[in-house]
């Protein structure tokens, strides 16, 4: 779509894209050096490749070959919640007369 507002004004061009909801409010900053998010946090390149970097290095230790693998394993995992009194603990473990 083009619009001109007159003959010398320049032309106006609406570019329309599928941007998933979750990416909505991110944008490149002018210079086109950082990524912006929508709560104005900026990341490099380099630093974005960076993260990238460690959290594929942290899956290939694990012994994981993707995030989804990953996970898919913690949703499989219990977990177990257990509520005590620390007053029954302490004396538990340390006697009445420790603290």
């Amino acid at each position: 779509m083009r619009n001109r507002l007159n003959s010398d004004a320049p032309a106006i061009v609406a570019i329309q894209t599928d941007v998933p909801d979750a990416w909505a409010g991110w944008h490149f900053s002018g210079s086109g050096r950082h990524l912006i998010s929508p709560e104005r946090h900026r990341i490099t390149p380099e630093r974005l490749q960076g993260i990238l970097w460690r959290d594929s290095m942290e899956l290939r230790r694990a012994g994981l070959r993707s995030r989804r693998e990953a996970e898919k394993r913690v949703l499989q995992g219990k977990v177990k919640v257990v509520v005590v009194d620390l007053a029954d603990w302490h004396d538990k473990h340390f006697g009445s007369r420790a603290g």
